[in-house]
């Protein structure tokens, strides 16, 4: 279980995410199928309508869409075994998440919803696989509807789930909590909105003393939602040590990330608006996630094959805190000491590539920077050369964390000539 914790927690596709849920439970196509055509000959259905079905599925997957193939499946054992069979039940919930693997979120949703109304009837509320469909009908709804409520709701019966069959001090449910923190991090439901403030003024106002009228902003947001199930599974985790030594490490590290999101989110708030934050205080935030980060990282390090996706993250975390801190000194010794050394994993446009004169050549522009940032390239063996003897000078690449003209102002190189570049 606790390698379970290190994949959902890293990754970055939702899919994958849900992919991992099922593990475990997943019951497959052909054990289904022969499932539903041994009970429903036991209830003689039609010989004709089988034959129909298996030609229909055979067709569809022979096409490449096992999400219709298992439809024609599920339709077959709606109608021979009924629709609270628990057969009919496990084809739904497999149609529900192929229909999600498809990108059809809502009628993914609407189908997983009838699956746990099957298994509430077949199974009873918390039996059967309840506590996974009630995880993904609200990885579901984070795909496609912005209300945070309607997926905390089946997120938090999936704990209760949890907490009835005894499992509240275990990885399992310690996973969860996690896999909670990261979609609702990963599905922009926690940045807020602005309200306005009448307070006592607006009763003056409407009085006829307009003179005192000067209604305010306030800005809230929704981290603290996140926030409460990161605390509960950083409470969990101490307890939980005995089972993975890494796992309050790799517990803040996802507090990290959520409390950096979030300063991140309040130093976007309009001046003048109440609820935002000023550079110093969001520095100071800085500073203690740092602060948490550099004590995970040294915790996970000790281990740094089975922690690397771990080591990655917390790293990222401290790129953004440099980022939001616009420290030049910091981005630029990430980026030269190798902690950045992966360029998937950042967005092309904070991707430049750096030639042997000092040149900076991003995807539309080309950089001339007099101060280097950046070691200098060392050479491999023999240079190559052209047919004319001439040494090749070929651009390398290398991860700068910052945009272009940022990175040119943090190292004091006001004079900088921006041309285009193909």
């Amino acid at each position: 279980m606790a390698e379970s914790v290190k994949y959902v927690m890293n990754s970055n596709n939702p899919i994958s995410r849900l992919s991992a849920m099922m593990v475990g439970i997943s019951i497959t196509l052909a054990c289904l199928l022969a499932s539903s055509i041994t009970q429903a000959s036991q209830a003689d259905a039609s010989k004709a309508d089988e034959v129909k079905m298996m030609s229909s599925y055979d067709a569809a997957m022979a096409a490449g869409d096992e999400t219709a193939a298992v439809n024609h499946v599920l339709d077959f054992t709606e109608n021979t075994q009924g629709e609270n069979a628990p057969a009919t039940v496990k084809l739904t919930y497999r149609y529900g998440h192929l229909l999600y693997l498809d990108g059809d979120y809502r009628e993914a949703t609407d189908v997983l919803k009838t699956a746990l109304k099957r298994s509430i009837v077949a199974h009873g509320k918390s039996g059967g696989e309840a506590y996974e469909i009630n995880m993904n009908i609200a990885y579901s709804y984070s795909q496609w509807s912005p209300s945070l409520s309607s997926r905390m709701k089946y997120f938090d019966r999936a704990l209760e789930i949890l907490r009835e069959r005894g499992e509240h001090e275990t990885i399992a449910y310690v996973t969860t909590l996690v896999n909670i923190v990261v979609n609702l991090m990963d599905n922009d439901g926690l940045s807020g909105e602005s309200s306005m403030d009448l307070g006592d003024d607006y009763e003056r106002y409407m009085a006829g003393d307009i003179s005192t009228f000067s209604p305010e902003q306030q800005y809230s947001n929704h981290f603290d939602k996140a926030e409460k199930y990161a605390l509960e599974a950083a409470e969990l985790s101490k307890k939980l040590e005995v089972v993975d030594e890494y796992i309050s490490a790799k517990i803040s590290v996802a507090m990290a990330k959520l409390k950096v999101m979030e300063t991140a989110d309040l130093m976007a708030v309009p001046s003048g608006v109440r609820g935002g934050i000023t550079r110093r205080d969001a520095k100071d935030r800085n500073a203690r996630e740092a602060d948490r980060l550099a004590i995970a990282i040294d915790s996970l390090s000790k281990d740094m094959d089975s922690n690397k996706l771990y080591l990655t993250a917390a790293n990222k975390a401290l790129m953004e805190i440099a980022w939001l801190d616009k420290d030049g000194n910091r981005m630029a010794a990430m980026c030269t000491d190798g902690t950045l050394n992966s360029a998937s994993e950042y967005h092309p446009d904070r991707l430049y590539a750096l030639t042997e004169e000092g040149d900076v050549l991003a995807p539309n522009f080309s950089f001339r920077i007099t101060s280097n940032i950046f070691k200098p390239l060392r050479s491999r063996g023999e240079q190559p050369t052209d047919k004319n003897g001439n040494p090749i000078r070929k651009p390398y690449f290398i991860p700068v964390c910052i945009d272009g003209r940022l990175m040119a102002a943090l190292i004091n190189a006001p004079t900088v000539t921006i041309e285009e570049f193909y």
